[in-house]
Order: structure tokens, then sequence, then C-alpha cells
């Protein structure tokens, strides 16, 4: 599956990378779950590499110069993220009508309906941002 994310109101491009398909039945819950989970995990992992010599490589150099910014590790270490807090948050800024999410071009606008989802499904998370004086 290809998840993409975009802020509305950026410039940025969309941030498109593909994510291994979770097992078994699929509604909007659980996929938000599931990769939520796996953000808080690569997030803490970082965070455990904080203050350790990091050299960074070519590859990430190359990168960087190619999208303008080359990032360093943070110098100070955090506390490790929650998953199921962070997941929580997640759920309810979805209700909260902060993001939009549609599956192959269609939006999905409840939590727990069905998705049938396939290996080249495109996942876009559509943040929104508040309107200056609104």
């Amino acid at each position: 599956m290809i998840v993409e994310t975009k802020v509305v109101g950026r410039r940025t491009p969309f941030e498109r990378r593909p994510v291994p398909l979770p097992d078994g039945a699929h509604t909007l819950r659980s996929l938000l779950t599931h990769l939520v989970r796996q953000e808080v995990a690569a997030y803490n992992e970082r965070q455990d590499r904080v203050g350790l010599l990091r050299v960074l490589t070519e590859k990430e150099l190359s990168e960087g110069a190619a999208t303008g910014v080359i990032r360093g590790a943070p110098q100070e270490r955090t506390a490790p993220a929650n998953a199921d807090e962070a997941t929580q948050t997640a759920l309810r800024a979805f209700g909260d009508g902060l993001y939009y999410v549609f599956v192959d071009d269609e939006q999905i606008e409840t939590l727990d309906q069905p998705l049938a989802l396939r290996p080249d499904s495109t996942l876009l998370l559509l943040r929104l941002t508040a309107l200056a004086g609104g």
C-alpha cells in the first residue's frame, strides 16, 4: 500500500511511501492504529540513538541536499512516545475533522467502515489547517 500525506495550504509536495499492508480485515480504525504504532516505534527508535555519535551517510547527505534540508539527530533525548495515547489522539483528530482520509480516491468518512485494500492501494491522509482569524 502507498501512503501519501499532505497538509492543505502548504506548498510542500505530497509525501509518498510504501507501507506493508497489515494482515486481516481492515477498517479505518485498524489501519490508523497500525500506521500510528509504526510511526511511534520509528520515533522511539530514533530517540534511542540520541546522544550517540551519529555520522550521516552519503545517501542521507545527498537526499538532504536534494530537499534543501540536512538534519542531524536531535541533541536531547525526550520521553518515549506512548503508542496507545498517540493512537487515541489520531482517532480523535479524525473524529474532530482535522484530517480527511481517502483510499483509492474514495473518501472514508467513518472509522469503522470496512475497507477493501489491495497491495497497490493508495491511502491519502489530508491534514487541514485552520484559517487565520477564523
